[in-house]
């Protein structure tokens, strides 16, 4: 069972791009373009997503001439580091949705 990550702003970011499609593997550059992180941010998160067991990496099988880039880094979301990616960012979100204003009608029903 994957273990508890802390959940910052940063962290959140980057595991919301791997849930946009958690069959799709992510590398480094993708990943800093689209969450807007340098390398020094976002490796050291990722080491410890794939250490909490949240994502896994693994070096890029490719023919580094043909391709006229070396073999990349590619992580995925694992099964249990994408129910807990998607708990953590639903908790988050919900510790962060401010309380209706008192007196306010409840979606349920009565007032808040």
């Amino acid at each position: 069972m994957p273990s508890e990550v802390r959940l910052t702003t940063t962290v959140a970011t980057v595991l919301r791009i791997f849930l946009e499609d958690v069959s799709e593997p992510r590398y480094g550059f993708e990943l800093m373009k689209h969450a807007k992180v340098q390398s020094g941010t976002l490796y050291p998160i990722l080491a410890r997503l794939e250490a909490a067991g949240w994502i896994e990496g693994r070096r890029e099988v490719v023919d580094a001439r043909h391709e006229g880039r070396p073999p990349r880094r590619l992580y995925l979301l694992t099964g249990g580091g994408a129910t807990a990616a998607r708990q953590a960012l639903a908790e988050l979100s919900a510790r962060l949705t401010p309380p209706p204003p008192r007196g306010a009608v409840r979606p349920e029903g009565g007032y808040a």
